[in-house]
């Protein structure tokens, strides 16, 4: 088998993540969930035939995601994982979460040394896998 070729090896010029969407069976279920621990606010629309719901920023070109509802989407505990940055220290908000009963997939760990921020994963309300970053770990 021939090897494929390469056709671009230069470093992206923009960030490579545009969209993700979170699989939800009940949408107000999720809804409730992501305003009640992180605080956001969620736009309603019908798209292609999917309920969703997207998460509104004061920055309207950043990448941004969405709660989506639609039969060829199912919430999963396995596979990819979409890293959020809804707070810029990670421990008060991962101790408040646990507090509140969310499943922490992974407790918080640095990143080469904190040099790269810190992370974990929690579970949410759908039993989706979502990550969470942060560039900091204390105020």
């Amino acid at each position: 088998m021939q090897e494929p070729q390469v056709l671009h090896q230069a470093p992206l010029q923009q960030a490579p993540l545009v969209w993700g969407e979170i699989a939800v069976e009940d949408m107000a279920r999720a809804k409730a969930f992501y305003q009640t621990q992180f605080g956001v606010r969620f736009r309603d629309e019908q798209m292609f035939g999917m309920e969703m719901a997207i998460l509104e920023t004061e920055a309207p070109q950043a990448a941004s995601i969405a709660l989506v509802k639609h039969d060829m989407m199912r919430p999963s505990g396995a596979g990819s994982i979409l890293y959020l940055h809804l707070s810029d220290h990670l421990a008060p908000l991962a101790e408040r979460l646990e507090r509140s009963g969310v499943e922490i997939a992974l407790p918080v760990m640095a990143i080469k040394e904190g040099e790269c921020g810190y992370s974990c994963v929690i579970v949410d309300s759908e039993g989706n896998r979502v990550g969470l970053w942060a560039p900091s770990l204390k105020g």
